[in-house]
C-alpha cells in the first residue's frame, strides 16, 4: 500500500508480545527516632505547667508535614504534568495513502473487527530500523463515533461522514506513549472531511475545535499526553481515517520541539490491517476478472 507521508522509513511489523519487567517500589522504613525525641519531650514537658497545648501543635504540625511529604511522593511517582482537559497535539499532518481499492464502503462492507485490530499480532509494535517497541494497553472498537473524540465540529463531522465504527488503543514503549485511532466511514471524501476537522487551529491562542479522545486519560502515561510536546498525523486510506499521535514520556512543555518521526513510523503499523483488506480485494477482484474470462472463451 502506497502513501504519500513526509514520513519515511522502513514500517513497523507486529510480533507477539514479550514477558513485561516488574519493577517493584520500595518504601523508607520509619524513622525510630523520632518517636523517641517525642517521649523524652512529654516526659519533661509534663513537669511544667501551662504547656500541655504545646505538644498538641507540635503534632499536627508534623502530621501536615507528612501529608505534603506524600502528595510530593505521589506527584513525583504519578508521571508529571497532567494534561489538559481537552488536549491536542502540537503538530499535526493529514496524508493520503492513494488507496483506491478501498475507496468506498460499498467496495469494501465488511465491518472492522477486534481479531484483526486487537489480535495477537498486535500486542506488540516493533520497528527494528527505529529501534522501537510498542506494546498495547488499552483497546475497543464501538459504533459510537462520537464517544471516541471530543468537540462539537469533529462530531459533526464524523456524523456527516457516516461513521459506523471507530477503534482506539494506547500504547507505550520504553521512551514513547502513543494514542491511536481508526474510523469507519462512508467514502474517502468523508475521510478527508474528518481529518481537516481534526486540523487543530495554527494560532495556539485560538479556542481548540476538537480533536481524538486520549484512552485511560486518568491513568499513567496516558494521562501527560498533551502536557508536553505531541505529534499526530491522519492518514486517508480510503474510507477509512486512521490517527497516530506520540510523545516521549519525559516531555512535559508543549513548546520545547523534537522529532518525533521514528515513533510515527513505529506505530504506523497500526493500519497494516487496511493493508490486508488492499490485498484480500484486489486478489478477489483477479479471480472474479479470471473467471470471466474462462466463461468467455468456453
Amino acid at each position: 500500500m502506497s502513501s504519500k507521508s513526509s514520513v519515511s522509513g522502513t514500517p513497523g511489523r507486529r510480533r507477539k508480545p514479550d514477558e513485561a519487567d516488574s519493577i517493584e517500589g520500595l518504601a523508607a522504613p520509619p524513622d525510630r527516632r523520632k518517636g523517641a525525641r517525642r517521649r523524652r519531650r512529654r516526659s519533661s514537658r509534663a513537669k511544667a505547667p501551662g504547656t500541655k497545648l504545646l505538644p498538641l501543635l507540635l503534632g499536627a504540625l508534623g502530621v501536615a508535614v507528612v501529608a505534603l511529604a506524600v502528595v510530593l511522593v505521589l506527584q513525583f511517582v504519578g508521571g508529571g504534568a497532567q494534561a489538559p482537559e481537552d488536549p491536542v497535539p502540537a503538530a499535526f499532518e493529514i496524508h493520503d495513502s492513494g488507496s483506491e481499492v478501498l475507496a468506498t464502503r460499498e467496495v469494501d462492507s465488511r465491518p472492522l473487527n477486534k481479531g484483526e485490530l486487537f489480535g495477537e499480532d498486535a500486542k506488540t509494535i516493533e520497528s527494528e530500523s527505529q529501534g522501537i517497541s510498542f506494546e498495547l494497553q488499552t483497546s475497543s472498537l464501538v459504533e459510537d463515533c462520537a464517544s471516541a473524540v471530543w468537540g462539537e465540529a469533529v462530531r459533526s463531522a464524523l456524523a456527516d461522514a457516516d461513521c459506523t465504527q471507530a477503534a482506539r488503543a494506547g500504547y507505550t514503549s520504553a521512551d514513547y506513549v502513543g494514542a491511536v485511532a481508526m474510523f469507519n466511514l462512508k467514502d474517502a471524501e468523508a475521510a478527508q472531511a474528518v481529518a481537516t476537522a481534526l486540523q487543530p487551529p495554527k494560532d495556539t491562542q485560538s479556542k481548540q475545535t476538537g480533536f481524538i479522545s486520549v484512552p485511560t486519560p486518568e491513568e499513567d502515561p496516558f494521562s501527560s499526553l498533551g502536557a508536553g510536546y505531541s505529534a499526530a498525523e491522519a492518514t486517508v486510506s480510503g474510507h477509512y481515517l486512521t490517527v497516530l499521535w506520540v510523545q516521549s514520556i519525559e516531555s512535559d512543555d508543549p513548546a520545547a520541539r523534537e522529532s518525533l518521526v521514528s515513533p510515527l513510523i513505529a506505530l504506523n503499523s497500526f493500519r497494516d490491517p487496511l493493508y490486508n483488506r488492499e490485498v484480500q480485494l484486489e486478489t478477489f477482484e483477479e479471480n472474479q476478472e479470471n473467471q470471466q474470462g474462462t466463461t468467455a472463451v468456453s
